[in-house]
Protein backbone atom coordinates (compact mmCIF):
# COMPACT_ATOMS: atom_id res chain seq x y z
CA UNK A 1 0.00 0.00 0.00
CA UNK A 2 0.94 3.67 -0.55
CA UNK A 3 2.05 5.12 2.51
CA UNK A 4 4.03 7.73 1.91
CA UNK A 5 3.20 11.30 0.68
CA UNK A 6 1.32 10.57 -2.33
CA UNK A 7 -0.96 9.79 0.16
CA UNK A 8 -1.36 13.34 1.83
CA UNK A 9 -1.42 15.08 -1.97
CA UNK A 10 -4.10 12.75 -3.06
CA UNK A 11 -6.30 13.18 0.07
CA UNK A 12 -5.53 17.36 -0.42
CA UNK A 13 -6.50 16.90 -4.27
CA UNK A 14 -9.89 15.19 -3.72
CA UNK A 15 -10.58 17.97 -0.84
CA UNK A 16 -9.66 20.70 -2.85
CA UNK A 17 -12.28 19.52 -5.76
CA UNK A 18 -14.13 23.12 -5.31
CA UNK A 19 -16.98 25.01 -6.81
CA UNK A 20 -16.64 24.41 -10.97
CA UNK A 21 -18.78 22.63 -12.87
CA UNK A 22 -17.39 19.62 -11.13
CA UNK A 23 -19.35 20.33 -8.10
CA UNK A 24 -21.16 18.48 -6.45
CA UNK A 25 -24.69 19.49 -5.50
CA UNK A 26 -27.25 17.53 -3.21
CA UNK A 27 -30.53 17.78 -5.55
CA UNK A 28 -33.64 19.74 -3.33
CA UNK A 29 -35.75 16.87 -2.39
CA UNK A 30 -39.30 16.94 -2.43
CA UNK A 31 -41.13 13.65 -0.85
CA UNK A 32 -41.12 10.27 -1.79
CA UNK A 33 -42.69 10.04 -5.59
CA UNK A 34 -45.39 6.63 -5.56
CA UNK A 35 -45.18 5.44 -8.73
CA UNK A 36 -43.70 1.86 -9.13
CA UNK A 37 -43.42 2.78 -12.38
CA UNK A 38 -40.00 4.82 -11.82
CA UNK A 39 -37.14 3.56 -11.82
CA UNK A 40 -35.60 5.21 -8.38
CA UNK A 41 -31.34 5.62 -7.92
CA UNK A 42 -29.31 7.06 -5.55
CA UNK A 43 -25.37 7.34 -5.79
CA UNK A 44 -23.62 8.25 -2.43
CA UNK A 45 -19.77 8.82 -2.51
CA UNK A 46 -17.28 11.49 -3.92
CA UNK A 47 -15.92 13.86 -6.22
CA UNK A 48 -15.38 10.00 -7.92
CA UNK A 49 -18.90 9.63 -8.04
CA UNK A 50 -19.72 13.58 -9.50
CA UNK A 51 -17.12 14.55 -11.99
CA UNK A 52 -18.41 15.35 -15.25
CA UNK A 53 -21.70 15.76 -15.07
CA UNK A 54 -21.98 13.01 -12.54
CA UNK A 55 -22.43 9.02 -13.00
CA UNK A 56 -25.74 9.65 -12.08
CA UNK A 57 -26.55 12.56 -14.85
CA UNK A 58 -24.97 9.83 -17.88
CA UNK A 59 -27.24 6.72 -16.29
CA UNK A 60 -30.06 8.97 -16.28
CA UNK A 61 -28.96 9.66 -20.18
CA UNK A 62 -28.61 6.16 -20.93
CA UNK A 63 -32.27 5.41 -19.61
CA UNK A 64 -33.99 7.84 -21.96
CA UNK A 65 -32.24 6.21 -25.02
CA UNK A 66 -32.65 3.06 -23.56
CA UNK A 67 -34.68 -0.01 -25.96
CA UNK A 68 -37.41 0.25 -22.83
CA UNK A 69 -37.24 4.14 -21.93
CA UNK A 70 -38.16 3.86 -18.26
CA UNK A 71 -38.86 7.39 -16.32
CA UNK A 72 -36.08 7.76 -13.56
CA UNK A 73 -35.65 9.88 -10.26
CA UNK A 74 -31.66 9.41 -10.34
CA UNK A 75 -30.02 11.39 -7.56
CA UNK A 76 -26.54 11.59 -5.63
CA UNK A 77 -24.92 12.12 -2.35
CA UNK A 78 -21.63 12.67 -3.53
CA UNK A 79 -19.24 16.24 -2.18
CA UNK A 80 -15.49 16.50 -2.25
CA UNK A 81 -13.47 14.01 -0.63
CA UNK A 82 -15.81 12.27 1.63
CA UNK A 83 -15.46 9.20 2.81
CA UNK A 84 -18.55 6.40 3.17
CA UNK A 85 -18.17 7.22 7.53
CA UNK A 86 -18.40 11.49 6.25
CA UNK A 87 -21.50 10.17 4.80
CA UNK A 88 -22.68 8.08 7.90
CA UNK A 89 -22.32 11.71 10.02
CA UNK A 90 -23.66 14.14 7.39
CA UNK A 91 -27.38 14.96 8.03
CA UNK A 92 -27.45 15.98 4.02
CA UNK A 93 -26.71 12.06 2.99
CA UNK A 94 -29.10 10.72 5.49
CA UNK A 95 -31.65 13.09 4.04
CA UNK A 96 -31.31 12.25 1.18
CA UNK A 97 -31.69 7.99 1.62
CA UNK A 98 -35.00 8.85 3.81
CA UNK A 99 -35.97 11.37 0.79
CA UNK A 100 -37.57 8.67 -1.04
CA UNK A 101 -38.31 4.48 -1.93
CA UNK A 102 -35.33 3.76 -3.24
CA UNK A 103 -34.94 0.77 -5.78
CA UNK A 104 -31.35 0.69 -6.19
CA UNK A 105 -28.30 2.45 -3.70
CA UNK A 106 -24.29 2.63 -5.11
CA UNK A 107 -21.92 3.03 -2.46
CA UNK A 108 -18.36 4.81 -3.17
CA UNK A 109 -15.66 4.54 -0.83
CA UNK A 110 -13.01 6.97 -0.79
CA UNK A 111 -10.18 5.39 -2.72
CA UNK A 112 -7.53 6.04 0.04
CA UNK A 113 -9.70 4.67 3.14
CA UNK A 114 -10.35 1.50 0.78
CA UNK A 115 -6.47 0.91 0.40
CA UNK A 116 -4.93 2.01 3.13
CA UNK A 117 -7.56 1.41 6.04
CA UNK A 118 -10.04 -1.46 5.02
CA UNK A 119 -11.43 -1.37 8.92
CA UNK A 120 -12.84 1.82 8.31
CA UNK A 121 -14.64 0.90 4.62
CA UNK A 122 -15.83 -2.41 6.57
CA UNK A 123 -17.15 -0.51 9.67
CA UNK A 124 -18.62 1.89 7.16
CA UNK A 125 -20.87 -0.42 5.21
CA UNK A 126 -21.64 -2.72 8.24
CA UNK A 127 -23.30 0.74 9.36
CA UNK A 128 -24.69 1.12 6.08
CA UNK A 129 -26.40 -1.90 5.83
CA UNK A 130 -27.83 -1.27 8.91
CA UNK A 131 -29.54 1.48 7.90
CA UNK A 132 -30.37 0.33 4.43
CA UNK A 133 -31.89 -3.32 5.10
CA UNK A 134 -34.65 -1.27 6.54
CA UNK A 135 -35.33 -0.19 3.02
CA UNK A 136 -36.09 -1.80 -0.13
CA UNK A 137 -33.56 -0.93 -1.83
CA UNK A 138 -30.98 -3.44 -3.41
CA UNK A 139 -27.49 -2.00 -2.73
CA UNK A 140 -24.53 -2.45 -5.15
CA UNK A 141 -20.64 -1.41 -4.20
CA UNK A 142 -19.08 0.72 -7.04
CA UNK A 143 -15.19 -0.87 -7.10
CA UNK A 144 -13.16 2.43 -7.69
CA UNK A 145 -9.76 2.66 -9.86
CA UNK A 146 -6.11 3.06 -9.48
CA UNK A 147 -4.72 5.79 -9.38
CA UNK A 148 -2.05 7.25 -12.07
CA UNK A 149 1.52 5.36 -11.18
CA UNK A 150 -0.41 3.04 -8.35
CA UNK A 151 -1.23 0.16 -10.40
CA UNK A 152 -1.37 -1.94 -7.46
CA UNK A 153 -4.67 -0.11 -6.01
CA UNK A 154 -6.66 -2.50 -8.52
CA UNK A 155 -6.15 -5.41 -6.43
CA UNK A 156 -6.29 -3.76 -3.26
CA UNK A 157 -9.39 -2.50 -4.52
CA UNK A 158 -10.79 -5.70 -5.78
CA UNK A 159 -9.41 -7.38 -2.71
CA UNK A 160 -10.85 -5.44 0.02
CA UNK A 161 -14.26 -4.50 -2.23
CA UNK A 162 -15.14 -8.41 -2.01
CA UNK A 163 -14.61 -8.47 1.12
CA UNK A 164 -17.19 -6.11 1.71
CA UNK A 165 -19.41 -8.13 -0.82
CA UNK A 166 -18.88 -11.10 1.24
CA UNK A 167 -19.85 -9.56 5.10
CA UNK A 168 -22.36 -7.55 3.86
CA UNK A 169 -23.91 -9.60 0.33
CA UNK A 170 -24.42 -6.45 -1.50
CA UNK A 171 -22.98 -6.65 -5.25
CA UNK A 172 -20.10 -5.21 -6.84
CA UNK A 173 -20.09 -3.08 -9.82
CA UNK A 174 -16.17 -3.10 -10.68
CA UNK A 175 -15.42 -0.91 -12.88
CA UNK A 176 -11.60 -0.22 -11.66
CA UNK A 177 -11.63 -3.93 -13.44
CA UNK A 178 -13.15 -3.24 -16.16
CA UNK A 179 -10.69 0.50 -16.36
CA UNK A 180 -7.40 -1.67 -15.86
CA UNK A 181 -8.08 -4.01 -18.53
CA UNK A 182 -9.25 -1.33 -20.65
CA UNK A 183 -6.19 0.66 -20.37
CA UNK A 184 -4.18 -2.66 -21.27
CA UNK A 185 -5.79 -1.94 -24.64
CA UNK A 186 -3.22 0.75 -25.28
CA UNK A 187 -6.41 1.75 -27.38
CA UNK A 188 -5.09 5.54 -26.74
CA UNK A 189 -8.30 6.56 -24.78
CA UNK A 190 -7.51 7.35 -21.25
CA UNK A 191 -10.04 7.13 -18.63
CA UNK A 192 -8.13 8.64 -16.08
CA UNK A 193 -7.98 13.02 -16.28
CA UNK A 194 -5.05 15.28 -15.90
CA UNK A 195 -4.56 14.74 -12.30
CA UNK A 196 -4.41 11.23 -12.35
CA UNK A 197 -7.23 10.12 -10.43
CA UNK A 198 -10.15 11.91 -11.24
CA UNK A 199 -12.00 10.29 -14.34
CA UNK A 200 -12.29 11.54 -17.47
CA UNK A 201 -15.12 12.07 -19.58
CA UNK A 202 -14.36 8.88 -21.02
CA UNK A 203 -13.63 7.59 -17.87
CA UNK A 204 -16.90 8.75 -16.24
CA UNK A 205 -18.94 7.46 -19.70
CA UNK A 206 -17.39 3.99 -19.02
CA UNK A 207 -18.56 3.63 -15.63
CA UNK A 208 -21.59 5.09 -16.52
CA UNK A 209 -22.15 2.65 -18.77
CA UNK A 210 -21.11 -0.34 -16.26
CA UNK A 211 -23.69 0.96 -13.96
CA UNK A 212 -26.35 1.05 -16.76
CA UNK A 213 -26.23 -2.43 -17.55
CA UNK A 214 -25.53 -3.53 -13.94
CA UNK A 215 -29.18 -2.23 -12.94
CA UNK A 216 -30.97 -2.38 -16.37
CA UNK A 217 -29.80 -5.62 -17.92
CA UNK A 218 -30.35 -3.56 -20.70
CA UNK A 219 -28.05 -3.65 -24.09
CA UNK A 220 -25.81 -1.31 -24.03
CA UNK A 221 -24.66 -1.35 -27.74
CA UNK A 222 -27.77 -0.51 -28.94
CA UNK A 223 -28.24 2.37 -27.00
CA UNK A 224 -27.02 6.09 -28.74
CA UNK A 225 -26.34 7.66 -25.84
CA UNK A 226 -22.48 9.29 -26.22
CA UNK A 227 -22.96 12.45 -24.06
CA UNK A 228 -20.31 14.45 -26.12
CA UNK A 229 -18.09 11.83 -27.04
CA UNK A 230 -17.38 11.18 -30.95
CA UNK A 231 -19.59 7.91 -31.83
CA UNK A 232 -16.18 6.07 -32.53
CA UNK A 233 -15.12 6.66 -29.29
CA UNK A 234 -18.64 5.91 -27.59
CA UNK A 235 -19.10 2.64 -29.18
CA UNK A 236 -15.65 1.34 -28.77
CA UNK A 237 -16.42 1.69 -24.58
CA UNK A 238 -19.42 0.49 -24.94
CA UNK A 239 -18.74 -2.73 -26.52
CA UNK A 240 -15.71 -2.98 -23.85
CA UNK A 241 -18.10 -2.68 -21.05
CA UNK A 242 -20.30 -5.84 -22.49
CA UNK A 243 -17.23 -8.38 -22.95
CA UNK A 244 -16.59 -6.89 -19.64
CA UNK A 245 -19.45 -8.14 -18.11
CA UNK A 246 -19.29 -11.48 -19.81
CA UNK A 247 -16.15 -11.96 -17.90
CA UNK A 248 -17.04 -10.65 -14.54
CA UNK A 249 -20.52 -11.38 -14.25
Amino acid sequence: MFRNIAVLAILLLTVSCGKDDNSSTIPQMTGPIDDSNIVKILFIGNSLTFFNDGIDSHVNGFYNNGDEVVPTVIERAASPGFSLASHLNSSTTQNAINSEDWDYVILQENGVVATTDPDEMIASLTAFKDILDMTRAEVFLFMTWAYEGEPQMTDQLYTIYSEASTITGYKIVPVGLGWRDFQQENNGINLLGPDGVHPSLEGTFFASAMFFKAISNQDINSNPYRTSLTPQKATYIKEFVTQSFLEYY
